[in-house]
């Protein structure tokens, strides 16, 4: 059998590494590492955040002021903020998203005008994360942890928020606490209402080891199927094995909701190869149909956590890449948008367009792709530009979909015929 994925899982980088990829600020200005030192689509890895809920896209990502304005009830005391072409909604309540733009705008790419396909929240979800309603399809991350040739331990961790695994649940696993690694070394049994006897360590690495070589030696001594699932089998136990020997590395036997230590972590395995995407949950209640008010500081209390992530990111060396931020594809979204207009309890309603935010390597930052007009309707768009488009179409959730599978290296077609992805958002 070819060990290569192992090797490829264990290949870290020099200390001199760390050094080139720090993040340093001189004078306000953040340096800006070139792109031949971005991973490769098949070597980058994903983390997505998601608000449950559906936020309001006018509170940050689709400012409408000057000649947009009068469709749209904006936040009081609100103005236009930009960096390049990059422009969203500012003010004194969202000092953290202002300063997540000015340094780190260059890498990061709004999506505004997404159609949702729905205004209900599951229905909105399975489209945002599937491109479909179908229950028997994967979600973004799972087919981009599921589409590669590393052989990774955990390769879709759900830390919280939506998943759907649809046919390769096999690839997604639950993060945020010890159990795993329980039920890896047996230490579960231990816990169960009539606790049973546990065996010590040298004991069992030898059963370990005893089971692994007689799997081998069942797999290279038969042909076809025979030899696929006693490959399959060696495989698994394998990952069980790596998990369980960097336990501590890894802080997999840590508990924790705070989502910025999450989302370190999340980084953590990538770093050390043990996955390749990761889900969070961004903190707060979106869906606010009887007041408004909370979006705002919600939405500026995720971009300041996002700041310190790219921080950490930037001074931390990749598992193929100089440093994580070299090779980590920043994905936020929502299931729906907002109305417009305020009801009349003060809150804002079910909205069937909203926008993302994709950072990262291989991105084309430092722009806004896609549309609305002054009544925050989707307009149709150029795919290959983002720009405003008659003879274009409107952008579904769907294409932004075989975007970031492009975007990782993943044949788009192969699970979305016909699908046009959405360009516009590759570098």
């Amino acid at each position: 059998m070819s060990k290569k994925t192992h090797t490829t899982r264990r290949t870290f980088l020099k200390g001199s590494l760390a050094a080139s990829a720090m993040g340093a600020t001189a004078g306000g200005l953040l340096w800006r590492p070139g792109q031949a030192m971005a991973a490769a689509p098949r070597e980058r890895k994903f983390l997505f955040f998601f608000a449950g809920g559906g936020w309001d896209t006018s509170t940050v990502f689709d400012p409408k002021f000057g000649d947009d304005a009068g469709g749209v009830d904006m936040d009081a005391d609100t103005f236009l903020g930009s960096q390049g072409a990059l422009r969203w909604t500012a003010g004194d309540d969202r000092p953290a998203v202002s300063r997540y733009f000015e340094r780190w705008g260059w890498r990061s790419s709004i999506v505004n005008g997404v159609d949702t396909h729905s205004i209900g929240h599951g229905s909105g979800t399975r489209f945002m994360l599937t491109g479909s309603s179908a229950s028997s399809l994967s979600d973004w991350p799972t087919l981009l942890a599921s589409q590669t040739e590393v052989a990774f331990s955990m390769p879709h961790v759900v830390f919280g928020g939506p998943s759907f695994a649809g046919t390769r649940g096999s690839t997604l696993v639950r993060g945020g606490g010890g159990r795993l690694i329980d039920l890896i070394d047996g230490s579960i049994a231990g816990q169960a209402d009539q606790p049973t006897p546990q065996m010590a360590r040298p004991a069992d690495f030898m059963v370990d080891a005893y089971v692994h070589n007689r799997i081998e030696q069942f797999a290279l001594s038969k042909t076809g199927l025979g030899r696929r699932r006693g490959e399959q089998m060696l495989a698994s136990l394998e990952r069980s094995m790596e998990l369980e020997g960097r336990e501590f590395e890894a802080g997999l036997g840590a508990q924790t909701r705070d989502t910025f230590s999450q989302a370190v972590r999340a980084t953590e395995l990538m770093r050390l190869g043990l996955s390749r995407c990761a889900m969070l949950r961004i903190p707060g209640g979106y869906d606010t149909h009887g007041n408004n008010a909370p979006q705002a500081p919600q939405q500026d209390a995720f971009f300041d956590m996002l700041d310190r992530l790219m921080d950490h990111m930037a001074i931390t060396p990749g598992n193929t890449s100089p440093s994580l931020l070299d090779e980590v594809v920043i994905v936020a979204m929502s299931e729906l948008g907002r109305t417009p207009r305020l009801n009349g309890g003060g809150g804002k309603d079910h909205w069937p367009f909203g926008s993302m935010l994709v950072a990262g390597p291989g991105v084309n930052g430092g722009r806004v792709i896609g549309a609305t007009d002054p009544g925050l309707v989707a307009m149709a768009i150029d795919h290959s530009s983002g720009l405003p488009s008659a003879s274009g179409d409107v952008l579904g959730c769907e294409s932004v979909g075989a975007a970031l599978l492009t975007l990782g290296g993943v044949d788009a077609d192969a699970f979305l015929q016909g699908v046009q992805p959405l360009s516009a958002l590759l570098a």
